[in-house]
This record gives C-alpha cells, sequence and structure tokens, in this order.
C-alpha cells in the first residue's frame, strides 16, 4: 500500500470537475518492456516509436498515452481512433485539464498480492490487473454497454465517486465500492493522486498540444502567485507582475518564432539516436553458443580446447593444445576465411615435449547462416572441452 503522505493536503475544488475520463473499452492497451540500456528521458520517444510499430492507424489519428513505472521496467500503452471517440460526443477534448482513460484514475494502487479490480461506470466498466509490489497494471480488460464483461473474479468492485482538483490543477480521484458487503476500501484505494508528470504521460492528447499547454500551465501557475504575493506589496508588485507578463508575452512570442521548426528537427534528431542505440545493444549482445558452434565447425581432431573467454563485443580468447603448428595454421586460416571470425594477433605457440600448445584472440561476426542449431548448453561446453 502507498504510504500516507506527512505534508499538509491542499485545497480541493468540488465540481465542476474538468478531468474527463473515456470509457476504457475504447482504448487498445498493451504492456512493453521496456530495453535495460534506455534513459529516462528517452521513454517518451521510445512509447511514441511503440506506438507507430504497433497501431494500423497513422499516430496523428489518434488518441494516446501510457503509465510507467521505474521499478517494473515496462509502461502500459494505450490508444483510441480518434474518430471513433468523437462519434461518441466527445468533442473539443483540448478545454479539459486532463483527459485520460477510466482504468488511468487508479494509477497509484498498490496491492501486496495480485489483485483484479473492477471499475464500473453504468453498464461499462474495466478489470485491472495489478500485479504483487507495483503500481503498474499487468493487462485491462474493457468491456461497452452491449458487450459481455470478461469473465474474472474481482478482488475489489470499485465506481468513482468524485473528481476534486487542488489549487493547482491536480486532480484526486475518489472511489467508494459498489457492494457495501466488501467491506472498507484499503485506505489508499479510497482516493488516489497520481503526480504531476504521471498525469501529462497518462493524458491521450496529441504530444504537441501537452507541450504547448503544460508551458502555458506553468506561466498561469507562476502569475497566479505573483499576483497572491501582490496582495502583500500591492504597488511594488503590481509593477513588477506587469512587467514580468509584459516580458514572459514577448519571450513566449519570440521563443515561438525561433522555435517553430527546431522541434520537429529535435524530434526526428532523437528518434534516430534512439533506434541507432537499440540497433547497437541488439547487435552487441554476446552469442557464446554460437561461437563455440563456429569454431567447431571447422576444428580439426587434432586440436582441442582447453578453456575458452568470451569478452564484450563477441571477443573470445581461446587456450588449447595441437598436435603440430602446421594444423594449427591451417585451422586459424580455417576460421578466417569462414567470414565468422577476425585474428586480432598472431596466435602465441609453445612447442614442448612433442605438443604445441597456443593461445589465440578473435573477434566473432555473427550472420544469420551462422546461427547454431538448437543445442544444449551444457553438451557444447563439453564438446569445447573435450
Amino acid at each position: 500500500m502507498n504510504e500516507e503522505s506527512t505534508t499538509e493536503p491542499e485545497p480541493e475544488v468540488s465540481a465542476p470537475t474538468p478531468v474527463l475520463a473515456l470509457p476504457g473499452y475504447l482504448f487498445f492497451v498493451d504492456r512493453i518492456d521496456l530495453p535495460t540500456a534506455l534513459e529516462p528521458s528517452e521513454i517518451d520517444d521510445f512509447a511514441e516509436l511503440s506506438l507507430e510499430g504497433l497501431a494500423p492507424f497513422p499516430i496523428e489519428q489518434l488518441y494516446w498515452g501510457f503509465l510507467y513505472s521505474e521499478s517494473a521496467g515496462s509502461i502500459l500503452l494505450y490508444a483510441a481512433y480518434k474518430e471513433r471517440i468523437k462519434a461518441l460526443g466527445y468533442d473539443k477534448l483540448e478545454e479539459y485539464l486532463w483527459v485520460l482513460p477510466d482504468f488511468a484514475t487508479l494509477w497509484g494502487a498498490h496491492f501486496t498480492d495480485r489483485t483484479v479490480v473492477l471499475l464500473e461506470s453504468g453498464d461499462e466498466g474495466s478489470e485491472i490487473i495489478f500485479p504483487g509490489g507495483d503500481t503498474l497494471p499487468e493487462g485491462v480488460l474493457s468491456h461497452g454497454p452491449d458487450a459481455k464483461a470478461p469473465e474474472l473474479t474481482p478482488d475489489y468492485h470499485l465506481q468513482l465517486e468524485s473528481i476534486k482538483v487542488s489549487e493547482k490543477g491536480l486532480p484526486a480521484f475518489h472511489f467508494q465500492a459498489v457492494d457495501s458487503g466488501e467491506g472498507e476500501l484499503p485506505g489508499h484505494l479510497a482516493k488516489l493522486a497520481p503526480a504531476e508528470d504521471e498525469l501529462w504521460r497518462a493524458d491521450v492528447r496529441d504530444a504537441d498540444f501537452k507541450k504547448s499547454e503544460r508551458s502555458t500551465r506553468k506561466l498561469t501557475a507562476w502569475i497566479t502567485r505573483a499576483t497572491g504575493y501582490a496582495v502583500l506589496f500591492a504597488v511594488f508588485m503590481l509593477l513588477l507582475e506587469g512587467i514580468l507578463f509584459a516580458g514572459g508575452l514577448w519571450l513566449e512570442t519570440r521563443s515561438t518564432e525561433i522555435a517553430e521548426q527546431a522541434p520537429k528537427v529535435r524530434r526526428i534528431e532523437d528518434k534516430q539516436s534512439l533506434m541507432n542505440k537499440l540497433d547497437q545493444v541488439a547487435q552487441n549482445e554476446l552469442r557464446p553458443i554460437a561461437i563455440l558452434d563456429a569454431l567447431n565447425k571447422v576444428r580439426p581432431e587434432g586440436i582441442y580446447f582447453t578453456n575458452t573467454v568470451t569478452e564484450d563485443q563477441n571477443r573470445i580468447t581461446v587456450d588449447g593444445i595441437a598436435n603440430t603448428i602446421n594444423e594449427l595454421n591451417a585451422y586459424t586460416e580455417s576460421l578466417e576465411t569462414s567470414g565468422n571470425f577476425i585474428l586480432r594477433e598472431d596466435p602465441q605457440i609453445l612447442t614442448r615435449g612433442g605438443k604445441t600448445t597456443f593461445t589465440a584472440t578473435l573477434d566473432y561476426i555473427h550472420t544469420e547462416a551462422s546461427e547454431p542449431q538448437e543445442k544444449d548448453e551444457a553438451e557444447t561446453n563439453q564438446e569445447a572441452e573435450g
């Protein structure tokens, strides 16, 4: 469960609520694992790239957002077709403070064990499946007014009782149990208040709109605070407010003119950088089984390995014994001509007592044709040592 905050809560404003909770059945939902090399600043671009690969429509025709949990290492990505939402009477979404799918209002719920929560609104509903120990749902099953509800037994059956918004424009979602026989709800589940950064990621409106709106709200919030100080410092603060307001408008106008094209170019560059980074991570994956398989394909019976060490970039150092130096030279030449290995330097060779020991370092070049047949790892290692 979430720990209760020790800070004094902000005053809340009741209805009318400027938060729109769209029915969950309108959305496609998928949970996607994040690459381990991904930086926090790259998560938004990764989510957009993932959606472009999954969606049957151009991203400009979709309302979409996602939930992110650092501890889970995953995101819950969701999207809905804009025309479908407009056809149901949901329009002028830019006039709302926040626009979320109904299941996103439960963001922040936390349970010790795997838990299913049914969030009901009339004859519609969403069943959110929470894993034990994390806030990110592992799945969402939603049904519309004419569809059959999923056959899951919920641990909690809830409805959204009210949404109250703080003076900073941040909503708090209040829930109540549909069936009074369920007993008292866990303390944190009765009221959930996501952080601002989480709300911007969960909001389904266009990224450009959210960026502009976020800047506008920050400016508005700053002006509101400045106006509050002006009550205490009447003449001085009123003069300062006028100067800062005019300067803010001028700065916003200048920034708009200069950066009109820059964000699009920057986003394309960031996406390209991210794609290159993901490609590099995939290409640098260690393949010890494939390396040993490729070494053994051309290894004569007179040569066997006593030790192998695999390093980053698929570099391998092999210690072994050969019958003759000529046999070893022929073997290393076969490895290079196979197209799978590059000999980094001449092998270190020592002939003593009729035996030739050697140490060779090679770089492995992986190709689809060199992918080893499925083979038990223990058997491959035994063959390399034998």
